[in-house]
């Protein structure tokens, strides 16, 4: 049984009161020669639209956190602990289509949210923009991703995983991807883990300009462009060729309808 042990606190004057207070035993106490178990580090993985490999993550693995945006993931996502919503313009008349259903979606969910402000949905966490760009500067945000590149970076992350990204389109290749390029490598210089399956190729660095295309692999890609373009071109004659042939036919064809509505009734 726990005995009382003596505790002196100050009362008036110089005089000190006695109370006793409970003995904790020293098999409830941590002994200093036994380490504190240690913080498992924080792993993320920022998922994404893209149907090759967005439920590749791991969402029955615990130590994953599991960060995601977009309407795309709307009732997909087994598992979600933060969502990142940083557009302002859902209510936009050209947004307004998908930008309801999608806030009134937001506003059901337990997950916490991060959003420009709670103007849409009143539980929202505003987004730390300003400390962002002041850690980041503000040339490379470029994207949702990249915004939550450099959150995830900022929080400590020792691992990042990639779902859902390709950035493959013609626009988020030229608009996006340079952000994600620039987190990626800062993430690397802070020994931070950053992958993404096989099924992406979002880890795929660009050409090194001027070198890369002189590479056997370059020499053949571009020998074969030409090879198509050449083919196009050969198609687009060839097209252009049996449109003017069916033109005329049309013509001839329009004569015709024109003589049988004004001969064949003549005896």
């Amino acid at each position: 049984m726990n005995q009382p042990v003596a505790k002196l606190t100050p009362t008036t004057g110089d005089q000190l009161k006695v109370q006793p207070i409970f003995h904790i035993p020293a098999s409830q106490t941590t002994s200093p020669t036994v380490p504190l178990p240690e913080t498992a580090p924080l792993k993320v993985a920022l998922i994404g639209t893209a149907p090759s490999s967005r439920m590749m993550a791991p969402f029955a693995d615990p130590s994953w956190k599991i960060w995601a945006c977009s309407p795309g993931n709307m009732n997909l996502l087994p598992r979600v602990d933060l969502w990142f919503e940083l557009h302002g313009n859902l209510l936009w008349p050209e947004c307004k289509s998908y930008g309801e259903p999608y806030i009134e979606w937001l506003k059901k969910q337990t997950f916490p949210i991060y959003m420009q402000n709670q103007d849409y949905v009143p539980a929202a966490k505003t987004f730390p923009k300003d400390e962002m760009v002041k850690e980041f500067g503000k040339d490379f945000f470029t994207s949702s991703f990249s915004w939550m590149m450099a959150f995830a970076i900022s929080q400590g992350a020792k691992e990042i995983a990639l779902y859902g990204i390709d950035m493959a389109s013609r626009d988020e290749y030229i608009l996006q991807r340079p952000g994600f390029y620039f987190f990626r490598h800062v993430a690397q210089q802070r020994g931070i883990k950053v992958s993404a399956p096989n099924e992406s190729d979002i880890m795929q660095a660009p050409g090194l300009y001027g070198y890369s295309e002189v590479t056997p692999f370059g020499r053949k890609i571009l020998a074969r462009e030409q090879e198509i373009k050449g083919r196009i071109e050969q198609m687009t004659a060839e097209r252009n060729r049996l449109d003017h042939n069916i033109n005329y036919l049309s013509g001839a064809v329009e004569d015709i309808d024109y003589v049988k509505s004004i001969w064949l009734g003549q005896g």
